[in-house]
């Protein structure tokens, strides 16, 4: 679909108490949209509302960058229905094209260009970009293994998948009859719903790609800054890959690559697809494989549960 200069823009974003983040994200957005040279309208979208001071600092750094705000309050906990308000705001706005980015990141000022770019040149209905880790002082040792906070371009079927909403950028025309909303409900506390959308994209045709360039750093507090979180997390990414293979796919293919990739362990080291940190890597694929047999016996890890959440809904492992 081309591009006319009418197309309306937007950035959207979910936050949740996150108030130095937000600051960071919105005045890098501005930077952004002052180099794409367009009109840019800004979406935020609270995932809390119990402090009001949220919205005065949004007011004013949106303002502040020159950025259009639409704040809005979803009080529904988890992250698919932040998500959804997100898009529900852009539907009713009008907006044709729409970035997403997360509010523990700060864009590089060509991010935009670059992703608008990489969409002219491929005609790719989501561009997806980079997200480079920030560790901070004192744990410059995980930057040889940086590529686990990392994300990276990824495939699917041999074709450029996007797998994430922390930094791409969605044509909305190409995806009017898509049914809403978009963001699963069941995945709102866990995370990886963004992951399930993204895979339904993807099978109904819609092409992808990566823009190298579109470059998104991501602030690692120092509770992430560690070998166990990442162990954690790398739990969750197979927990979750086999519960949406086994829904999309059926139980019996999921458990099929499941029991495959645990084979696989004996020989992982001698892969050497991390040989940097083989041992890092084999732990970590472990992990991952522990995930995946968690979510056969029909466990689904919530990765986002919230402190007063009923006890189903915190994080089984």
């Amino acid at each position: 679909m081309p591009q006319s200069k009418t197309d309306r823009w937007a950035v959207g974003l979910a936050t949740y108490r996150r108030p130095s983040g937000l600051a960071r994200v919105i005045d890098g957005i501005g930077r952004a949209a002052q180099q794409l040279g367009r009109p840019v309208e800004l979406i935020v979208v609270d995932n809390d509302g119990t402090d009001q001071a949220i919205a005065a600092l949004a007011v004013d750094h949106a303002n502040a960058a020159g950025l259009p705000l639409h704040f809005l309050i979803e009080s529904t906990p988890g992250i698919a229905a932040a998500r959804n308000a997100v898009f529900a705001q852009a539907d009713a706005l009008g907006v044709r094209f729409m970035a997403m980015i997360d509010d523990d990141e700060c864009p590089d000022a060509q991010w935009l260009v670059a992703l608008d770019a990489c969409r002219e040149q491929t005609g790719a209905h989501v561009v997806g970009g980079p997200v480079m880790p920030e560790f901070p002082e004192g744990r410059e040792d995980l930057q040889r293994i940086a590529r686990w906070w990392s994300v990276q371009p990824q495939q699917l079927h041999g074709k450029p998948f996007v797998f994430c909403t922390c930094n791409f950028l969605i044509d909305m025309a190409a995806i009017a009859d898509v049914p809403r909303p978009l963001f699963d409900p069941k995945f709102g506390l866990s995370g990886g719903g963004d992951t399930v959308f993204f895979r339904g994209l993807f099978f109904r045709g819609h092409p992808m790609a990566w823009a190298d360039h579109a470059l998104v750093f991501e602030d690692v507090p120092p509770d992430r800054a560690s070998l166990g979180w990442m162990r954690t997390r790398r739990f969750r990414v197979g927990n979750h890959a086999a519960t949406w293979e086994a829904r999309d796919q059926g139980k019996a293919k999921a458990m099929a690559k499941t029991i495959g990739l645990t084979l696989r362990l004996a020989i992982y080291p001698l892969l050497g697809r991390e040989p940097e940190a083989r041992g890092v890597g084999w732990l970590l694929e472990f992990d991952k494989v522990r995930g995946r047999w968690n979510a056969h016996r029909g466990a689904l890890f919530m990765e986002y549960a919230r402190d007063d959440a009923p006890a189903n809904e915190k994080a089984c492992r």
